[in-house]
């Protein structure tokens, strides 16, 4: 697991960076470095050499205009090679040549590293969200999990190109100053401290960027969740008319959205539009204040003023650069803030494989609370192996509940769910999860193909066509795939909006009885079906008697006739339980729910 810790300093940027990219980033910055010396070199050598040879026995002169940079000029005499113009446009050239084999190597590594980059984070947050408990995700945001998986790492993205590229930007910079520096240093040090003077005016754009990029952030999460619920109750929006008012109060949160991003490019270019006139007017007052009073001859100062031209160009490039890198900081601390709460509420997972029921499941004086709501209250409930039970109650009863702490969503509050005496918490929850069929009365549909939908994008082998058949005949779907053009590879879209409520959920009824599961949920599974569709379905299911552990919660009771046993649930407690006739010899409302069904 990757640490996303971010601490707000250009160092705790530079650690987020590198724990992801690891030592590759170190190699970039190498390159950078080693581009940024060749770069320099070539450039600072062209005035200079070229004076020397327009000049050759004016040695004096030559390092009076040259600072220390006439050591450059006695090493290459010391070479053997002789001051001609021949040479030194050979070593210009070649010293150009590679500079750029070195530009194409870092440039092809960035573009690696980049890549991986990105395929690590996004892999580092399913691997968080995959690891998350669902007490966990119910209490996050859809919006922001949305927008943290698109917009943020893009935007991420964006701040990792910009702070790479403003950190060669930075060693180009450095090493004119440092060329500079050796030209003249009285010069360079003045211009020097008169750029970082200006710096202060930039640190106040840069505090009012990085306020307005995490607030961004924040409005593009608001936003994105009010368009996914748009897309989800469009049926309800349109048949109601009352998609216009929803969409005025969505354009209202894009609104502010917008007049943000508006105030960040105000921002950005008053940045932009005064930070070449800031640096010229430097440069200028440097040159009248060497000149006029401190009586520094122009021809001294010419090659310190060409490379700090140069050096104050990367400086706005640098400068640019952290303005892109701190208006894309929010994707930084969301992707930050988002691994860190799925981290804080992972899913505690045991090392014991699951085998299987051998005897029973049994929740003892199981105690579970949605916040400070009591859901469920001391139950007991016994589920023999190769058994059906069903549960049964009143909306809220905590039938639900209780089949979601069997599928382990759920961590009771007190008590716990034995399985041949073992508790749950000592196994690892998905193996045991990998045993689970779970059919909800929300049908769970893909948008892709039939066959995929339920074989869950399973090789298309004989064994698997085989079962895929299996499945459709016991889910009752053969005549409908047969009337298709496509057949089974019919595409079903987003959500299965092409097909029915009812086809959906035999759907998802096919997906798990080709899963070959071991325990099978059935929560109001056949709810959406017509009458003769859930009485095929039913027989179908009726069948898996004795092959399957089954928990089946049903409103309708003559669909749990056949159960082993019933558990009436009212109030998050079990009020009776027994086979059909007993309940309804023991229990007087159970009885009572039997008559008004006419079961």
């Amino acid at each position: 697991m990757i640490n996303l810790t971010l601490k707000n300093s250009f160092w705790g940027y530079f650690n987020f960076y590198y724990r992801i990219t690891g030592n590759s980033l170190l190699l970039y910055l190498g390159l950078s470095i080693l581009v940024s010396l060749m770069d320099g070199l070539g450039l600072a050598m062209f005035i200079p050499l070229l004076q020397f040879v327009g000049n050759p026995d004016k040695t004096v002169n030559s390092e009076e205009s040259l600072g220390q940079l006439h050591y450059i000029v006695d090493f290459v005499r010391s070479l053997g090679f002789e001051l001609t113009l021949t040479t030194i446009l050979g070593m210009l050239v070649f010293m150009f040549t590679c500079k750029g084999l070195l530009r194409f190597i870092q440039l092809s590594f960035y573009a690696r590293m980049r890549h991986l980059f990105i395929l690590k984070v996004r892999k580092e947050l399913l691997h968080r969200l995959e690891g998350l408990s669902y007490s966990g995700f119910l209490e996050l945001d859809a919006g922001k999990i949305q927008n943290t998986f698109t917009s943020e790492v893009n935007r991420l993205f964006v701040s990792m190109t910009a702070y790479f590229t403003a950190a060669q930007n930075f060693f180009m910079l450095s090493t004119y100053i440092c060329l500079a520096f050796l030209a003249n240093y009285q010069f360079a040090l003045m211009v020097l401290v008169g750029s970082l003077l200006s710096n202060f005016i930039y640190r106040k754009i840069y505090k009012r960027t990085k306020k307005a990029s995490i607030e961004l952030t924040k409005r593009a999460s608001s936003a994105n969740n009010f368009i996914i619920q748009a897309i989800h109750n469009f049926k309800y929006l349109k048949s109601t008319n009352t998609f216009t008012r929803y969409a005025e109060m969505l354009q209202n949160v894009v609104r502010k959205y917008e007049r943000l991003n508006r105030s960040m490019g105000k921002i950005k270019a008053v940045s932009l539009s005064i930070k070449e006139p800031i640096i010229i007017t430097i440069v200028c007052a440097v040159i009248l204040l060497q000149t006029n009073l401190m009586g520094t001859s122009l021809n001294t100062i010419l090659l310190s003023l060409f490379l700090f031209y140069r050096a104050l160009n990367f400086l706005v490039q640098v400068q640019n650069d952290w303005q892109t890198f701190i208006e894309n900081i929010g994707g930084m601390y969301a992707i930050s803030a988002s691994a860190h709460q799925m981290t804080e509420s992972r899913e505690l997972m045991g090392t014991a494989e699951f085998a299987g029921v051998k005897k029973q499941i049994h929740l003892r004086n199981v105690d579970l609370y949605y916040d400070r709501v009591k859901a469920l209250d001391k139950i007991n409930i016994k589920i023999p192996a190769k058994k059906t039970i069903a549960l049964i109650g009143e909306s809220g009863s905590g039938k639900t509940t209780a089949a979601n702490i069997l599928a382990g969503l759920f961590t009771p509050k007190s008590g716990e769910i034995l399985i041949d005496d073992t508790p749950l918490i000592n196994y690892n929850l998905n193996s045991y999860r990998d045993k689970i069929g779970y059919i909800s009365q929300e049908s769970v549909v893909f948008n892709d193909t039939i066959f995929n939908n339920i074989t869950f994008w399973a090789d298309p082998t004989p064994e698997n066509k085989e079962r895929f058949d299996e499945v459709l005949e016991m889910a009752s779907l053969k005549d409908f795939i047969k009337s298709l053009p496509d057949k089974e590879f019919t595409n079903l879209g987003d959500n299965g909006l092409l097909i029915s409520g009812g086809q959906k959920q035999r759907i998802s009824i096919a997906r798990e009885l080709f899963k070959k599961c071991e325990i099978l949920i059935l929560d109001e599974a056949t709810s959406a079906l017509d009458s003769e569709t859930e009485r095929v379905i039913q027989e179908n299911i009726e069948k898996l008697h004795g092959r399957y552990t089954m928990i089946v919660i049903a409103h309708r009771l003559s669909t749990i006739k056949q159960a082993d046993i019933i558990y009436l649930l009212e109030n998050g407690r079990v009020s009776a339980s027994g086979t059909f006739d007993e309940m309804i010899n023991t229990s007087v409302r159970f009885k009572k729910m039997v008559s008004f069904q006419s079961v």
